[in-house]
């Protein structure tokens, strides 16, 4: 018997995993809160290595940000899934990662911090160009 997933995967399908969870995982650490807009940021990473550094640093980022309860209530992450790139001998691939933000003065402040000299300084640590990073903004349209 052929599963749904093996039956995708037969036919090409990529594969995403869930490598950290996120506000989106958890009612308790959304809470009340009502996401106003997303993020979707997406690292491409050549081999492994430079996948694992990437996913360590956004689990860093989490831990950082649990100790800061004010920023909580203005944005959080959301999970973080691994999507291998089919036929790379490298282990490459691309992780995806969503951002909610819950107040919109804060999210027009921020939303383009992705690309300022601090995180372009961590992408360059971790080996991810600025040309393998992609950031789509959505909004809600109704609160």
């Amino acid at each position: 018997m052929t599963t749904i997933v093996k039956e995708f995967l037969d036919q090409g399908a990529p594969t995403r995993v869930r490598v950290l969870n996120g506000e989106d995982t958890d009612a308790a650490r959304r809470g009340d809160k009502k996401v106003l807009a997303r993020s979707e940021c997406t690292y491409y990473c050549p081999d492994e290595d430079t996948a694992r550094r990437c996913i360590a640093a956004l689990e860093e980022s989490d831990k950082r940000l649990r100790e800061r309860p004010e920023e909580l209530m203005l944005w959080d992450w959301q999970q973080t899934f691994f999507e291998a790139e089919k036929d790379n001998p490298n282990g490459g691939g691309t992780v995806i990662l969503g951002v909610a933000w819950y107040d919109e003065a804060f999210f027009n402040d921020r939303k383009d911090a992705w690309f300022g000299a601090m995180h372009q300084r961590i992408y360059k640590t971790l080996g991810v160009p600025l040309e393998n990073i992609t950031v789509e903004h959505w909004a809600r349209l109704v609160a």
